[in-house]
């Protein structure tokens, strides 16, 4: 914002003020709406025909990385915007975001079938077929970015507990 000419500057603030964007970014900015969002982009966009669009069509591909980089930061933003009391459910949103990432890329590495031609026509030039080609990018996405995210949920669980009250066992 402060980038911004003050009276634009002015402008943006009071209409980020206004009721209808307030209780639509607070709608947004909650736990459960910024996970299933989150996850609707990467799924959405990894559709078969909708993903090979994206190699052919510069607009759509800037789309979805636009739309993959501002989910994840309502993600995020989301999750650690929330009082420490709140790590434990926001380390179940991480947990439930990693299943479901690590399940799109099982199904990429496990499937028996090409999905995305486009995208793996130039694979020779890497010495994988466009089947491996296929199976690498759901490898990286099933195995080292699930790994970052149970990392990242263990955490926030390890915060959590740290963080609640003491209580004595003693009765």
């Amino acid at each position: 914002m402060r980038a911004l000419p003050q009276t634009c500057r002015r402008v943006l603030t009071k209409g980020g003020r206004s009721r209808g964007v307030s209780s639509s970014w607070a709608g947004i900015m909650n736990p459960t709406t910024a996970t299933i969002l989150h996850g609707f982009a990467l799924w959405i966009w990894h559709a078969p025909q909708l993903f090979d669009a994206t190699v052919t069509n510069e607009f759509l591909h800037r789309l979805q990385h636009v739309s993959f980089l501002g989910s994840a930061l309502i993600f995020w933003w989301a999750l650690f915007r929330r009082p420490r009391r709140d790590l434990g459910a926001g380390a179940v949103h991480v947990f439930a975001t990693m299943v479901h990432m690590s399940l799109l890329g099982a199904l990429l590495v496990l499937s028996p079938q090409l999905l995305y031609r486009a995208q793996t026509a130039s694979a020779s030039e890497f010495g994988f077929t466009p089947l491996e080609d296929q199976q690498l990018g759901g490898l990286v996405m099933w195995v080292p970015a699930g790994t970052v995210y149970a990392i990242v949920a263990l955490a926030m669980f390890g915060f959590w507990i740290a963080s609640s009250p003491q209580r004595s066992c003693d009765a």
